[in-house]
């Protein structure tokens, strides 16, 4: 089973809700961790949750390029609904 396009959408999706959740709620903003650094700890959390099946043979491991598309576009995601939010 391809599960990078999954991987993507699944991203992408939590980039939107970032975005809404830091425009909505200035208290996000101010974490420790920046707002822009939260869809690659999401990427990092899945991408090790899945690299057993992976071995495993049950699923093909994700590419290098799978990874870069879901974490940049989940971060543009966040800056542009961000964005678009506050005005």
């Amino acid at each position: 089973m391809r599960v990078g396009r999954w991987f993507i959408a699944g991203l992408w999706a939590f980039g939107v809700l970032t975005g809404v959740a830091a425009a909505v709620s200035p208290s996000f903003r101010d974490l420790p961790v920046p707002a822009l650094v939260w869809p690659l700890a999401a990427s990092l959390v899945v991408d090790l949750a899945l690299m057993p099946l992976a071995q495993a043979g049950r699923i093909a491991p994700l590419t290098f390029n799978e990874r870069a598309i879901a974490v940049v576009g989940a971060g543009l995601l966040q800056i542009v609904v961000g964005i678009a939010l506050q005005g």
